[in-house]
């Protein structure tokens, strides 16, 4: 595990469905050590103890559900940000919701539209054009919750993140040599 006299104990990172963002926190966590917590563990965490079994109602936790389970699992998400070190938490809201956490390092990954729906194709076995309509729709779905419980914020505005990676430009690897450039540089200026 790497050591730092650290500016940063946990890591935020946020992007748009198919951006990447599990991907580099995966390689990151294991680069550094430190626990990889992932924002769609922490749902099927939650739903499971509101008493939905996912593998069967798996449309009502996400479609139907109300706001109740967002609230607690963006709740233990800051928890675990706020009161762990060494972690790194993926969701597309981790950034927005650290955005007033001391030493949380928040990285906003980003990616063209089409790489996003290629992407997103591939992983799921669905032709571009039904790509593009799930993932249109579900990010309006999202972008409606969220403005429900946060008010209409810009909740990927790049002045929220310390620091903003295309993934459509770069290799996970890059991607990872990035933010480990960046953590050395922030490290040194303390």
């Amino acid at each position: 595990m790497l050591k730092y006299p650290m500016a940063f104990k946990n890591i935020a990172v946020s992007g748009r469905i198919a951006v990447g963002s599990s991907s580099l926190s995966k390689v990151l966590s294991l680069r550094l050590g430190w626990k990889f917590r992932d924002a769609g563990q922490i749902f099927r965490d939650v739903t499971a103890q509101s008493g939905f079994n996912l593998e069967v109602d798996l449309d009502k936790a996400i479609g139907s559900r109300d706001d109740q389970i967002d609230k607690e699992v963006d709740r233990k998400t800051v928890e675990t940000l706020s009161e762990n070190i060494n972690s790194i938490v993926t969701s597309k809201l981790a950034g927005f919701l650290s955005r007033n956490i001391e030493n949380v390092l928040r990285i906003l990954i980003v990616c063209p539209v089409e790489d996003r729906i290629n992407r997103y194709a591939k992983d799921r076995g669905y032709s571009s054009v039904e790509a593009k309509r799930l993932l249109e729709e579900r990010e309006k779905k999202d972008k409606g919750k969220w403005e429900r419980l946060y008010g209409g914020l810009d909740f990927f505005d790049p002045k929220i993140f310390h620091l903003v990676v295309d993934s459509g430009k770069l290799s996970v690897e890059e991607e990872v040599e990035l933010v480990l450039r960046h953590l050395n540089l922030t490290q040194n200026l303390c």
